[in-house]
């Protein structure tokens, strides 16, 4: 069942930060909401080009209790997965590749809370879907099993785990929004349920306890209950097409909950003119009220022109764990990763910033497929930390220069 409730207006609270002077330089600041004179700063910590794979690299999913992470392939080659053994992060190693069947790439992927199966959102092609991937044996991968799902359009865009035995699949084409698998058996998935509001598509979908946010493209966010996973229930709702604000609500590409606070971040992909912006709303799951408290922009991005398409935009993020639980860490495309302290959810404020460009000269060669993506260094796909475990550490994928273990020194 689905909650029908009447839209009510909300108080919007804005601040937008896009300007350079009102956030601060690159590499840390003393931020306005009383951090005084600390210097917060993006160190690297370990790096890989993952063999320097033809076609660009996708999300980096980790897994720290398993000791693994997965990056997935884009552009013009086989869809296939990388395994990557992250035991010593100082030195994560590019142990397998495994092709993953059907579909144009591996868009995102994610990993099992506890055993090491990997899971693969592949588009390309109706009968794309999604994969299970055995990693087990991480110099030689096995492919379990591929599921190709009805009404998907172009195959899966992203797929999440929801505890052991569920795995969300987020359609981004197609008209489902999301479906979901029982995982209990890996190799033969069984779908239970699906959800989805009027005919808007669903790009991500994120995890907090039994409570699902769905980044519901040009619906925005949308908050449901899967304490029952057959039968998913709308509890809350930030919908763009309901709401005022002194900035464009566009593109709702991924919505990651604050670990322990009643936030959400919502981080938009705009492709052309002027980017996306990041928000941060306040939920109230016990009477389905939202507040937008902040929208702001990185300082250095600029209109995106037809050869510049998806360049100064956001794309995947992620909250820090322990006494950087309120950090945000994103993968910003040409931006690299940044973070922002939104210990003051109304005044988000950029700390510091890394350009993944490590092994550049390495990667570039003749003739690789990349989809003209080898001048455009860095091209960061996403970060994570708290959705990785609780070591701190942040971990990017770039599409060209390969994996990143990262950490903030200083906050």
């Amino acid at each position: 069942m689905v909650v029908n409730r009447e839209a009510v207006r909300r108080r919007t609270v804005l601040k937008t930060i896009g300007a350079v002077g009102a956030i601060g330089s690159a590499s840390g600041i003393a931020s306005a909401n009383g951090r005084g004179n600390r210097s917060p700063k993006l160190e690297l910590v370990g790096h890989s080009t993952l063999g320097v794979r033809d076609g660009a690299n996708t999300h980096a999913a980790v897994n720290e209790d398993l000791e693994l992470a997965a990056v997935g392939s884009f552009a013009s080659v086989d869809p296939e997965v990388r395994i990557v053994d992250i035991s010593d992060p100082s030195d994560p190693e590019m142990t397998g590749v495994t092709d993953v069947g059907r579909g144009n790439d591996v868009r995102n992927s994610d990993i099992h809370p506890t055993e090491p199966y990997v899971f693969t959102a592949n588009e390309g092609g109706p009968d794309a879907g999604w994969a299970v991937v055995d990693a087990s044996d991480r110099a030689d991968p096995e492919l379990l099993t591929h599921v190709s799902v009805e009404g998907a359009g172009a195959g899966v865009h992203n797929v999440q785990t929801f505890g052991e035995d569920y795995l969300i699949c987020a359609l981004h084409h197609g008209d489902r929004g999301i479906v979901v698998y029982d995982i209990s058996e890996p190799g033969a998935p069984e779908e239970v349920s699906e959800f989805q509001v009027d005919d808007h598509m669903v790009h991500a979908a994120h995890v907090r306890d039994e409570y699902v946010f769905l980044a519901h493209w040009n619906a925005g966010l949308y908050i449901l209950d899967m304490s029952d996973p057959t039968d998913p229930v709308e509890l809350a709702r930030f919908d763009y097409r309901e709401e005022e604000a002194d900035v464009p609500l566009r593109n709702c590409h991924h919505t990651v909950p604050h670990p322990s606070r009643d936030i959400v971040l919502l981080g938009e992909e705009v492709g052309s003119s002027e980017p996306g912006y990041k928000h941060i709303v306040e939920f109230n799951l016990d009477d389905g009220e939202t507040e937008l408290l902040s929208s702001f922009q990185f300082p250095q991005h600029a209109n995106q022109t037809d050869s510049t398409t998806f360049w100064w935009t956001g794309h995947f993020s992620d909250w820090g764990v322990d006494d950087q639980e309120d950090v945000v860490f994103s993968g910003d495309y040409k931006a690299g990763v940044q973070a922002f302290d939104v210990s003051d959810p109304e005044d988000p404020v950029r700390i510091s910033q890394y350009m993944p460009n490590e092994g550049v000269g390495e990667v570039r060669r003749e003739d690789p497929v990349r989809s003209d993506l080898l001048d455009h260094v860095p091209f960061t796909w996403g970060a994570e930390s708290q959705l990785a475990g609780d070591s701190g550490y942040i971990y990017a994928a770039d599409a060209t220069t390969g994996f990143y273990v990262l950490e903030l020194e200083g906050y």
